[in-house]
């Protein structure tokens, strides 16, 4: 239970701070990896899949580098899915896109209205954290 208090708390802290500043810190993306191996440690139905994570990682990263998605938005991805079930990860990614898609509507319609709107980007923090937990709730169902 302890766990599940942290690993909500850190992600409501991810979905403000990437809201705000369009940032997300490393240190809560570390706080969020450690507590997703307890997890996994103390709940057997959990499993690691540390390939999974790291093939996340470097396709997060290749994406990076051409501006596609941010570095924070896919070390979250990465260490959310290290105990994402594989089963249930392609769900995962599935629901990130449709709730990003939405996400970024409503801040596209927004800024139409609002023509005095900066342009910020899209916070990404918000569908991988839902998707993500969502992911690891379902993981530890089966």
């Amino acid at each position: 239970m302890f766990l599940d208090i942290v690993l909500i708390s850190s992600s409501i802290a991810v979905i403000l701070s990437d809201v705000r500043h369009r940032r997300i810190s490393n240190v809560i993306i570390l706080v969020i990896g450690v507590t997703c191996i307890l997890m996994s440690v103390k709940n057997h139905l959990l499993s690691l899949h540390f390939y999974q994570s790291i093939s996340v990682l470097l396709f997060g990263l290749i994406l990076f580098r051409f501006g596609i998605l941010a570095a924070g938005d896919s070390k979250l991805l990465a260490v959310y899915s290290i105990v994402i079930d594989p089963s249930y990860f392609q769900l995962s990614l599935i629901l990130t896109g449709i709730i990003g898609g939405i996400l970024a509507t409503v801040i596209l319609i927004r800024k139409k209205i609002s023509d005095n709107k900066p342009d910020d980007g899209v916070p990404y923090g918000i569908p991988i954290v839902i998707s993500g937990l969502m992911g690891i709730y379902l993981s530890k169902l089966s």
